[in-house]
């Protein structure tokens, strides 16, 4: 994956964050991760298909989750995840898909799109044929998602 493609899905990740969600976003230095990629205790999995094939894993802590959802409630505290939170945190993996994908048709690239979001629940250890990009996001200087982009060979 090229870098222009990294940063393409970097921006619209941020982007959910920082202008649909009004989180403060402070992103950490990317490093080269080979098996296993950890999940954190919650994750959101994106496939972006078409001219370019690549998985986004989003893994957090499950605090993290309950302020997303906070925020796409309109500010709420949340403290439990309940069936209504699972589907909105399964809706911000659309929406980051969604974002990655307009920034790389306006980076040039055409016939993008996503998968339906998968969300893992529980520390896992993801094992691919792919090395993935992985990139630490703070988030409002208390929370943070890891980022992670494979590279398909």
């Amino acid at each position: 994956m090229q870098a222009n493609q990294v940063n393409a899905i970097l921006l619209g990740t941020r982007s959910v964050l920082e202008n649909h969600l009004g989180m403060k976003v402070n992103p950490g230095k990317p490093t080269l991760q080979v098996n296993p990629v950890l999940s954190g205790q919650v994750s959101v999995i994106v496939g972006v298909t078409g001219s370019i094939k690549a998985e986004l894993i989003m893994g957090m802590s499950t605090a993290t989750v309950c302020a997303i959802i906070g925020k796409m409630y309109g500010g709420m505290e949340i403290l439990e995840i309940d069936d209504m939170g699972w589907s909105a945190f399964s809706e911000f993996g659309n929406w980051v898909g969604a974002a990655c994908c307009t920034e790389l048709t306006n980076s040039g690239h055409t016939d993008v799109n996503i998968t339906p979001p998968i969300i893992n629940e529980g520390e896992s250890r993801f094992r691919s044929v792919n090395k993935f990009i992985s990139i630490p996001f703070g988030i409002d200087n208390e929370y943070e998602i890891m980022v992670h982009i494979s590279t398909p060979q």
